[in-house]
């Protein structure tokens, strides 16, 4: 698995892993996920913290604290929507 990442992060992808690893066997399939605080993280914010936000079958929400290893110019990638264009939009400001 640690191998791919690179290859997410380069599309744009932002892996996470949950904070504590207990956390996995809490969702349930037909479960909603849904991500907390990625806009914060892109848009700079230090210490920002993703969050993900799980809404069971029979109604009950709770979060869980994730973690992720991107340094700074992996989240310029994640900003940019991949390396590529990253890379793409440096070019033509030396332009």
């Amino acid at each position: 698995m640690i191998r791919y990442l690179g290859i997410l992060q380069k599309q744009g992808v932002l892996p996470l892993w949950f904070a504590d690893g207990n956390d996995y066997g809490r969702i349930g399939s037909g479960d909603v996920v849904e991500t907390m605080g990625v806009h914060d993280l892109i848009s700079g914010k230090p210490n920002a913290v993703v969050r993900v936000k799980v809404t069971t079958r029979a109604g009950e929400a709770f979060e869980i604290p994730t973690k992720h290893t991107m340094s700074s110019d992996q989240l310029k990638w994640l900003r940019a929507g991949s390396a590529l264009n990253h890379i793409r939009s440096q070019l033509g400001k030396r332009s």
